[in-house]
């Protein structure tokens, strides 16, 4: 998994889950509107390489597995 769609994944999954906990249930064209605004606002920060950074901040071998060891 490449660190730009981990960094994605870290951060999409606890937003959707707030707002569907929030919003399903009271207001769901507010919801579609909410999953709208993670979408657009997790392709911005992958296109500005954020969520790479994130998952490098938060998995630090994601990018670089540890080197396998000869036997």
């Amino acid at each position: 998994m490449t660190p730009k769609i981990a960094g994605a994944i870290l951060l999409g999954l606890p937003l959707i889950a707030l707002a569907w906990a929030f919003l399903w249930r009271r207001n769901r064209p507010v919801f579609w509107f909410a999953l709208v605004l993670i979408a657009v606002s997790l392709g911005y920060l992958m296109a500005t390489g954020a969520t790479d950074d994130i998952a490098d901040r938060l998995i630090p071998n994601i990018s670089s597995p540890p080197p396998v060891r000869a036997k």
